[in-house]
């Protein structure tokens, strides 16, 4: 992250932002081992796996966005008029599964689950392939440079904004034994339920 500041003003902020979302996948890969550590989910080598895979940490990324969210969006969800039983959205959901079923599990769908639609990005590699693009030249079968596509500084400035409140949340956790956060207990009881029947064997989806 430091890395990534003291290159925050370059044009383009390629580097910058290609380091700003590895540090992104560090924080979601403590952020791993913090749910290991107070005993959500077990240990074992299909998580260190995941602690190794770009798009686990990704998809772990998106949850903890929506753990500690930016200010606009913790506004407007204290907002929002309570309506009974908080409801986990449905791209949240759907990035836990994947992360359970498709990337760690590797379930085998006979009818694979119409998935949301921001979650099946990241899992399909999206975020991956634009942190790629700002690091290397890639070349087509026919020997030519390969348009990429460059970040803009919004870009770099909103994933460096994520990437810090990754930080805080993993912090939180860790240091102060925070659990404060917006739908924290929801989104920790769904870990707990899905990653049970990995040390059960059950593969079926709860």
């Amino acid at each position: 992250m430091s890395d990534a500041l003291m290159l925050e003003f370059s044009e383009p902020p390629a580097t910058a932002f290609a380091l700003v979302i590895l540090a992104q996948e560090e924080f979601a890969k403590a952020f791993l081992l913090a749910l290991v550590d107070k005993r959500i989910i077990e240990w074992n080598e299909l998580i260190w796996r995941a602690t190794r895979d770009h798009t686990c940490k990704q998809l772990l990324a998106i949850v903890m966005d929506y753990l500690n969210p930016d200010f606009d969006e913790f506004m407007a969800r204290i907002k929002a008029p309570p309506d009974g039983k908080v409801k986990v959205p449905s791209y949240i959901a759907d990035a836990l599964n994947i992360l359970r079923y498709e990337k760690i599990g590797k379930l085998p769908w006979v009818d694979p689950p119409n998935y949301d639609h921001k979650a099946k990005k990241v899992s399909k590699g999206q975020i991956d392939r634009l942190k790629q693009d700002q690091l290397y030249v890639d070349i087509g079968k026919m020997g030519s440079v390969v348009p990429k596509e460059v970040v803009s500084q919004k870009q770099f400035e909103d994933e460096k904004d994520r990437a810090e409140r990754l930080c805080s949340l993993v912090q939180g956790m860790v240091e102060d034994k925070r659990t404060s956060y917006l739908e924290y207990k929801e989104v920790t009881d769904a870990f707990r339920m899905l990653f049970a029947s990995m040390s059960s064997g059950n593969n079926r989806d709860p």
